[in-house]
Protein backbone atom coordinates (compact mmCIF):
# COMPACT_ATOMS: atom_id res chain seq x y z
CA UNK A 1 0.00 0.00 0.00
CA UNK A 2 1.34 3.59 -1.01
CA UNK A 3 2.08 6.13 1.18
CA UNK A 4 2.49 9.62 -0.33
CA UNK A 5 4.16 11.71 2.01
CA UNK A 6 3.87 15.78 1.84
CA UNK A 7 6.46 18.10 3.12
CA UNK A 8 7.60 18.68 6.81
CA UNK A 9 6.25 21.54 8.32
CA UNK A 10 8.60 23.64 9.59
CA UNK A 11 8.21 24.20 13.73
CA UNK A 12 8.71 28.21 13.38
CA UNK A 13 5.60 28.48 11.43
CA UNK A 14 3.38 27.97 13.75
CA UNK A 15 1.80 30.51 15.45
CA UNK A 16 3.58 31.56 18.75
CA UNK A 17 0.23 30.92 20.77
CA UNK A 18 -0.09 27.50 19.55
CA UNK A 19 3.60 26.30 19.40
CA UNK A 20 5.03 23.33 21.97
CA UNK A 21 8.26 22.28 23.18
CA UNK A 22 8.66 19.48 20.67
CA UNK A 23 9.72 16.66 22.27
CA UNK A 24 7.48 14.78 21.16
CA UNK A 25 6.12 14.12 17.54
CA UNK A 26 2.57 14.67 17.22
CA UNK A 27 0.19 13.09 14.93
CA UNK A 28 -3.30 13.41 14.06
CA UNK A 29 -5.21 10.84 12.61
CA UNK A 30 -8.47 12.73 10.51
CA UNK A 31 -10.39 9.52 10.09
CA UNK A 32 -13.20 9.59 7.28
CA UNK A 33 -16.60 8.06 7.40
CA UNK A 34 -16.04 3.96 5.79
CA UNK A 35 -17.44 5.02 2.07
CA UNK A 36 -16.57 8.19 1.66
CA UNK A 37 -13.97 9.90 -0.09
CA UNK A 38 -11.74 13.29 -0.74
CA UNK A 39 -13.40 13.19 -4.25
CA UNK A 40 -17.37 12.31 -3.18
CA UNK A 41 -16.72 15.24 -1.23
CA UNK A 42 -15.76 17.03 -4.06
CA UNK A 43 -18.57 15.90 -6.12
CA UNK A 44 -21.13 17.01 -3.47
CA UNK A 45 -19.44 20.65 -3.43
CA UNK A 46 -18.35 20.26 -0.16
CA UNK A 47 -14.58 19.96 0.01
CA UNK A 48 -13.30 23.45 0.46
CA UNK A 49 -15.96 23.39 3.53
CA UNK A 50 -14.48 20.17 4.92
CA UNK A 51 -10.92 20.74 4.42
CA UNK A 52 -11.08 24.26 6.84
CA UNK A 53 -10.83 22.30 9.51
CA UNK A 54 -8.07 20.65 9.14
CA UNK A 55 -6.42 24.69 8.60
CA UNK A 56 -6.37 24.86 12.18
CA UNK A 57 -6.24 21.57 13.80
CA UNK A 58 -3.14 21.22 11.87
CA UNK A 59 -1.29 23.87 13.31
CA UNK A 60 -1.49 21.96 17.04
CA UNK A 61 0.03 18.87 14.96
CA UNK A 62 3.32 17.78 13.47
CA UNK A 63 1.73 15.45 10.94
CA UNK A 64 -1.55 15.25 9.73
CA UNK A 65 -3.10 12.21 8.01
CA UNK A 66 -6.67 11.93 6.31
CA UNK A 67 -7.40 8.38 5.94
CA UNK A 68 -10.01 8.31 2.93
CA UNK A 69 -11.70 5.36 1.34
CA UNK A 70 -11.17 6.82 -2.24
CA UNK A 71 -8.52 5.59 -4.58
CA UNK A 72 -5.74 6.71 -6.06
CA UNK A 73 -7.66 9.83 -7.72
CA UNK A 74 -7.87 11.48 -3.86
CA UNK A 75 -4.59 12.33 -4.27
CA UNK A 76 -5.58 15.13 -6.45
CA UNK A 77 -6.82 16.88 -3.71
CA UNK A 78 -3.65 17.68 -2.22
CA UNK A 79 -3.04 20.88 -3.42
CA UNK A 80 -6.10 22.43 -1.16
CA UNK A 81 -4.15 20.91 1.88
CA UNK A 82 -2.21 22.51 4.87
CA UNK A 83 1.60 21.54 3.94
CA UNK A 84 1.66 19.47 6.89
CA UNK A 85 -1.40 17.54 5.44
CA UNK A 86 -1.48 14.28 3.91
CA UNK A 87 -3.71 11.52 2.31
CA UNK A 88 -3.82 7.67 3.16
CA UNK A 89 -5.91 6.43 0.19
CA UNK A 90 -7.45 2.94 0.00
CA UNK A 91 -5.92 0.41 -2.69
CA UNK A 92 -7.73 -2.51 -0.90
CA UNK A 93 -10.81 -1.78 -2.50
CA UNK A 94 -13.43 -3.46 0.40
CA UNK A 95 -13.86 -0.57 2.34
CA UNK A 96 -13.75 -1.99 5.91
CA UNK A 97 -10.97 -4.21 5.19
CA UNK A 98 -9.76 -1.63 4.70
CA UNK A 99 -10.03 0.22 7.91
CA UNK A 100 -9.50 -2.86 9.71
CA UNK A 101 -5.89 -2.98 7.87
CA UNK A 102 -5.00 0.12 8.00
CA UNK A 103 -3.36 0.53 11.36
CA UNK A 104 -1.45 -2.94 10.38
CA UNK A 105 -0.16 -1.72 6.88
CA UNK A 106 1.11 1.78 8.64
CA UNK A 107 2.60 0.46 11.77
CA UNK A 108 5.67 1.47 11.09
CA UNK A 109 4.99 5.15 10.46
CA UNK A 110 2.47 5.13 13.90
CA UNK A 111 5.77 4.21 16.00
CA UNK A 112 7.31 7.23 14.81
CA UNK A 113 5.06 9.30 16.86
CA UNK A 114 5.03 9.81 20.48
CA UNK A 115 1.77 11.31 20.70
CA UNK A 116 -1.56 10.07 18.56
CA UNK A 117 -4.53 11.71 18.37
CA UNK A 118 -7.34 10.04 16.02
CA UNK A 119 -10.22 12.55 15.15
CA UNK A 120 -13.15 11.07 13.53
CA UNK A 121 -15.76 13.35 10.70
CA UNK A 122 -18.40 10.51 11.86
CA UNK A 123 -19.32 7.83 14.77
CA UNK A 124 -19.16 5.30 11.86
CA UNK A 125 -15.00 6.20 11.29
CA UNK A 126 -14.47 5.36 14.97
CA UNK A 127 -13.30 1.55 14.30
CA UNK A 128 -10.01 2.39 13.33
CA UNK A 129 -9.42 4.85 16.00
CA UNK A 130 -10.31 2.35 18.68
CA UNK A 131 -7.68 -0.06 16.85
CA UNK A 132 -5.29 2.56 17.01
CA UNK A 133 -5.83 3.39 20.78
CA UNK A 134 -5.71 -0.62 21.30
CA UNK A 135 -2.65 -0.94 19.73
CA UNK A 136 -0.89 2.45 19.68
CA UNK A 137 -1.99 4.09 22.83
CA UNK A 138 -3.51 6.58 20.79
CA UNK A 139 -6.47 9.16 21.84
CA UNK A 140 -9.46 9.02 20.04
CA UNK A 141 -11.83 12.16 20.25
CA UNK A 142 -15.12 11.06 18.94
CA UNK A 143 -16.93 13.89 16.67
CA UNK A 144 -20.25 13.08 15.36
CA UNK A 145 -22.77 15.29 13.33
CA UNK A 146 -25.95 13.69 14.08
CA UNK A 147 -27.15 10.68 16.48
CA UNK A 148 -26.68 7.16 14.17
CA UNK A 149 -28.67 4.87 15.94
CA UNK A 150 -31.34 7.64 16.11
CA UNK A 151 -31.25 8.10 12.81
CA UNK A 152 -31.76 4.13 12.03
CA UNK A 153 -34.31 4.19 14.29
CA UNK A 154 -36.44 6.58 12.54
CA UNK A 155 -36.14 4.49 9.52
CA UNK A 156 -37.08 0.90 11.35
CA UNK A 157 -33.55 -0.06 10.14
CA UNK A 158 -34.06 -2.50 12.84
CA UNK A 159 -30.78 -4.98 12.32
CA UNK A 160 -28.59 -1.58 11.69
CA UNK A 161 -30.00 -0.34 14.76
CA UNK A 162 -28.88 -2.38 16.91
CA UNK A 163 -25.03 -2.77 15.25
CA UNK A 164 -25.02 0.77 15.70
CA UNK A 165 -25.93 0.77 19.38
CA UNK A 166 -23.22 -1.33 20.15
CA UNK A 167 -20.82 0.18 18.10
CA UNK A 168 -21.97 3.96 19.86
CA UNK A 169 -21.78 2.18 23.52
CA UNK A 170 -18.07 0.78 22.60
CA UNK A 171 -17.07 4.43 20.85
CA UNK A 172 -18.30 6.45 24.25
CA UNK A 173 -16.77 4.70 26.27
CA UNK A 174 -13.55 3.79 25.03
CA UNK A 175 -12.61 7.42 23.42
CA UNK A 176 -11.01 10.22 25.53
CA UNK A 177 -13.47 12.77 24.23
CA UNK A 178 -17.13 12.99 22.69
CA UNK A 179 -17.70 15.88 20.19
CA UNK A 180 -21.60 16.14 19.10
CA UNK A 181 -23.56 19.41 18.15
CA UNK A 182 -26.30 19.42 19.89
CA UNK A 183 -27.79 19.78 24.29
CA UNK A 184 -30.30 16.87 23.06
CA UNK A 185 -27.82 14.58 21.72
CA UNK A 186 -25.20 14.87 24.50
CA UNK A 187 -28.13 14.34 27.11
CA UNK A 188 -29.18 11.04 24.64
CA UNK A 189 -25.33 9.94 25.47
CA UNK A 190 -24.95 10.16 28.87
CA UNK A 191 -28.17 8.95 29.30
CA UNK A 192 -28.59 5.57 27.22
CA UNK A 193 -25.27 4.91 27.32
CA UNK A 194 -23.92 5.94 30.58
CA UNK A 195 -21.16 7.83 29.92
CA UNK A 196 -19.76 10.45 32.03
CA UNK A 197 -21.29 14.05 31.35
CA UNK A 198 -17.78 15.59 31.58
CA UNK A 199 -16.14 13.06 28.96
CA UNK A 200 -19.18 14.56 26.25
CA UNK A 201 -18.93 18.04 24.90
CA UNK A 202 -20.98 20.08 22.65
CA UNK A 203 -19.86 21.75 20.02
CA UNK A 204 -21.84 22.96 16.97
CA UNK A 205 -21.15 23.29 13.57
CA UNK A 206 -20.10 26.29 11.88
CA UNK A 207 -20.05 28.76 9.28
CA UNK A 208 -17.70 31.01 7.37
CA UNK A 209 -19.65 34.10 8.14
CA UNK A 210 -17.02 36.13 5.77
CA UNK A 211 -17.85 33.36 2.66
CA UNK A 212 -21.64 33.31 3.87
CA UNK A 213 -23.26 36.89 4.23
CA UNK A 214 -25.56 38.73 2.80
CA UNK A 215 -25.08 40.66 -0.99
CA UNK A 216 -26.08 43.46 -1.62
CA UNK A 217 -25.12 43.49 -4.69
CA UNK A 218 -27.04 40.50 -6.37
CA UNK A 219 -30.73 41.20 -6.63
CA UNK A 220 -33.36 38.93 -5.24
CA UNK A 221 -35.88 36.94 -7.59
CA UNK A 222 -39.62 37.96 -6.18
CA UNK A 223 -41.22 34.67 -4.84
CA UNK A 224 -37.69 32.29 -5.30
CA UNK A 225 -37.76 29.73 -1.89
CA UNK A 226 -34.76 27.86 -1.96
CA UNK A 227 -34.09 24.73 -0.67
CA UNK A 228 -30.65 22.84 0.30
CA UNK A 229 -30.09 19.43 1.47
CA UNK A 230 -29.87 15.74 0.44
CA UNK A 231 -33.06 14.62 -1.63
CA UNK A 232 -33.71 11.75 1.51
CA UNK A 233 -37.14 10.85 3.32
CA UNK A 234 -35.66 12.65 6.36
CA UNK A 235 -35.92 16.25 4.54
CA UNK A 236 -39.52 15.37 4.16
CA UNK A 237 -39.58 16.90 0.37
CA UNK A 238 -42.66 15.26 -0.60
CA UNK A 239 -44.23 17.95 2.10
CA UNK A 240 -42.34 20.75 1.13
CA UNK A 241 -43.62 20.27 -3.07
CA UNK A 242 -47.32 19.85 -1.49
CA UNK A 243 -46.97 23.13 0.25
CA UNK A 244 -45.54 24.83 -2.55
CA UNK A 245 -47.17 23.60 -5.59
CA UNK A 246 -50.34 25.86 -5.43
CA UNK A 247 -48.85 29.07 -4.49
CA UNK A 248 -48.77 31.92 -7.10
CA UNK A 249 -45.83 33.65 -7.84
CA UNK A 250 -43.61 31.28 -5.97
CA UNK A 251 -40.99 29.02 -7.13
CA UNK A 252 -39.27 26.66 -5.04
CA UNK A 253 -35.40 25.66 -5.97
CA UNK A 254 -33.90 22.98 -4.62
CA UNK A 255 -30.04 22.09 -4.65
CA UNK A 256 -28.45 18.98 -3.71
CA UNK A 257 -29.10 15.08 -4.77
CA UNK A 258 -30.20 11.76 -3.29
CA UNK A 259 -31.78 8.50 -3.37
CA UNK A 260 -35.27 10.15 -4.04
CA UNK A 261 -34.19 12.49 -6.86
CA UNK A 262 -35.83 10.65 -9.22
CA UNK A 263 -38.94 9.97 -7.02
CA UNK A 264 -39.39 13.33 -6.62
CA UNK A 265 -38.97 14.46 -10.27
CA UNK A 266 -41.83 11.91 -11.10
CA UNK A 267 -44.12 13.38 -8.64
CA UNK A 268 -43.40 16.41 -9.84
CA UNK A 269 -44.15 15.43 -13.48
CA UNK A 270 -46.77 13.28 -12.78
CA UNK A 271 -48.32 16.27 -11.11
CA UNK A 272 -47.90 18.89 -13.47
CA UNK A 273 -46.20 21.19 -10.62
CA UNK A 274 -44.41 24.09 -12.95
CA UNK A 275 -43.00 25.75 -10.04
CA UNK A 276 -40.58 23.59 -8.36
CA UNK A 277 -36.60 23.41 -10.05
CA UNK A 278 -33.97 21.05 -9.74
CA UNK A 279 -30.71 22.31 -9.85
CA UNK A 280 -28.88 19.44 -8.36
CA UNK A 281 -25.02 20.12 -6.84
CA UNK A 282 -24.04 23.39 -6.28
CA UNK A 283 -20.34 23.75 -5.15
CA UNK A 284 -19.89 25.46 -1.88
CA UNK A 285 -18.27 28.26 -3.12
CA UNK A 286 -20.95 29.10 -5.33
CA UNK A 287 -23.54 28.66 -2.39
CA UNK A 288 -23.53 31.91 -0.77
CA UNK A 289 -24.73 33.34 -4.31
CA UNK A 290 -28.13 31.05 -4.56
CA UNK A 291 -28.74 31.47 -1.35
CA UNK A 292 -28.64 35.08 -1.64
CA UNK A 293 -30.74 35.09 -4.84
CA UNK A 294 -33.55 33.69 -2.76
CA UNK A 295 -35.90 35.66 -0.90
CA UNK A 296 -36.64 32.50 1.80
CA UNK A 297 -34.81 29.64 2.74
CA UNK A 298 -36.85 26.30 3.55
CA UNK A 299 -35.92 23.00 5.90
CA UNK A 300 -39.26 20.78 6.42
CA UNK A 301 -37.25 18.14 7.93
CA UNK A 302 -38.82 15.11 9.74
CA UNK A 303 -35.63 15.63 12.26
CA UNK A 304 -32.10 17.09 12.09
CA UNK A 305 -28.86 17.09 14.64
CA UNK A 306 -27.41 20.67 13.70
CA UNK A 307 -28.35 22.01 10.34
CA UNK A 308 -25.46 23.20 8.45
CA UNK A 309 -27.63 24.36 5.58
CA UNK A 310 -29.66 26.26 7.80
CA UNK A 311 -27.21 28.30 9.76
CA UNK A 312 -25.67 29.05 6.02
CA UNK A 313 -28.96 30.15 5.12
CA UNK A 314 -29.31 32.55 8.41
CA UNK A 315 -25.24 33.72 7.86
CA UNK A 316 -26.67 35.13 4.38
CA UNK A 317 -29.28 37.22 6.26
CA UNK A 318 -32.00 34.95 4.93
CA UNK A 319 -35.76 34.80 5.98
CA UNK A 320 -35.77 31.19 7.35
CA UNK A 321 -38.50 28.53 7.51
CA UNK A 322 -37.74 25.84 9.47
CA UNK A 323 -40.17 22.57 11.25
CA UNK A 324 -40.12 22.60 14.95
CA UNK A 325 -38.65 19.17 15.31
CA UNK A 326 -35.43 18.43 17.38
CA UNK A 327 -32.32 20.23 15.71
CA UNK A 328 -34.15 22.78 14.62
CA UNK A 329 -35.92 23.90 17.45
CA UNK A 330 -32.62 24.20 19.06
CA UNK A 331 -31.21 27.19 16.26
CA UNK A 332 -34.90 28.84 15.54
CA UNK A 333 -36.11 30.87 18.06
CA UNK A 334 -40.24 31.33 16.55
CA UNK A 335 -40.68 34.72 15.21
CA UNK A 336 -37.08 36.25 16.35
CA UNK A 337 -34.59 34.68 13.96
CA UNK A 338 -36.99 32.56 11.46
CA UNK A 339 -40.23 31.02 11.40
CA UNK A 340 -41.26 27.49 12.88
CA UNK A 341 -44.20 25.60 11.37
CA UNK A 342 -45.54 22.03 11.56
CA UNK A 343 -43.64 19.12 8.99
CA UNK A 344 -46.78 18.92 7.13
CA UNK A 345 -47.72 20.67 3.92
CA UNK A 346 -50.03 23.16 5.35
CA UNK A 347 -47.96 24.37 8.00
CA UNK A 348 -45.50 24.67 5.55
CA UNK A 349 -47.13 26.48 3.55
CA UNK A 350 -48.92 28.75 5.80
CA UNK A 351 -45.23 30.26 7.10
CA UNK A 352 -43.80 30.69 3.79
CA UNK A 353 -47.28 32.75 2.43
CA UNK A 354 -46.89 34.96 5.47
CA UNK A 355 -43.11 35.27 4.96
CA UNK A 356 -43.70 36.55 1.05
CA UNK A 357 -46.84 38.56 1.96
CA UNK A 358 -44.40 40.67 4.65
CA UNK A 359 -41.44 42.48 3.20
CA UNK A 360 -40.71 43.83 6.58
CA UNK A 361 -40.72 40.77 8.59
CA UNK A 362 -38.09 39.09 6.41
CA UNK A 363 -35.77 42.08 6.77
CA UNK A 364 -36.11 41.80 10.76
CA UNK A 365 -35.65 37.99 10.80
CA UNK A 366 -33.04 38.50 8.25
CA UNK A 367 -31.06 40.55 10.12
CA UNK A 368 -31.46 38.34 13.57
CA UNK A 369 -30.72 35.35 11.97
CA UNK A 370 -27.18 36.93 10.40
CA UNK A 371 -26.42 38.45 13.71
CA UNK A 372 -27.40 34.69 15.61
CA UNK A 373 -24.84 33.00 13.46
CA UNK A 374 -22.37 35.47 13.77
CA UNK A 375 -22.62 35.35 18.00
CA UNK A 376 -22.32 31.70 17.88
CA UNK A 377 -21.05 29.52 14.60
CA UNK A 378 -18.76 31.42 13.49
CA UNK A 379 -15.54 29.07 12.24
CA UNK A 380 -13.06 30.95 14.52
CA UNK A 381 -15.41 30.70 17.36
CA UNK A 382 -16.13 26.72 16.88
CA UNK A 383 -12.88 25.80 16.26
CA UNK A 384 -12.04 27.59 19.13
CA UNK A 385 -13.98 25.44 21.71
CA UNK A 386 -12.53 22.57 19.79
CA UNK A 387 -8.61 23.02 19.83
CA UNK A 388 -8.95 23.56 23.84
CA UNK A 389 -10.26 20.02 23.38
CA UNK A 390 -7.34 18.78 21.59
CA UNK A 391 -4.65 20.60 23.28
CA UNK A 392 -5.78 18.67 26.44
CA UNK A 393 -5.57 15.33 24.89
CA UNK A 394 -2.03 16.31 23.68
CA UNK A 395 -0.93 17.63 27.45
CA UNK A 396 -2.84 14.52 28.84
CA UNK A 397 -0.50 12.33 26.54
CA UNK A 398 2.76 14.03 27.51
CA UNK A 399 3.38 17.06 25.47
CA UNK A 400 4.47 20.09 26.83
CA UNK A 401 2.41 23.63 26.32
Amino acid sequence: MCVVCAKEVELNRLPRSLSYAMRVARLLMFLMTPGVSLSLWSKSGILYREVRVLDFLSKLYDRVYILTYGGFEDLRHRSVLPSNVDVLFNNVGNCLAYGFLAPFVYRCMFRKFGIIVCRTVQLAGCFVGLLLKLFYGARLVLRQGYQYSKFLRSRRAFHKYVFAQILELFAYWFADVVITTSENDREYIVRRYRVNRRKVHVIPNWVDVEAFKPMPGVPKERGRVVFVGRLEHQKNLHALIDAVKDLPDVKLYVIGDGSLRKELERKVANEHVDNVVFLGVVPHEKMPYELNRSEIFVLPSLWEGHPKTLIEAMACGLPVVGTDVEGIREVLVDGYNGLLCKPNAKSIREALVKLLNDSELRRELGENARKFVVENYSLEKVMERELALHLWVIKSRGGMV
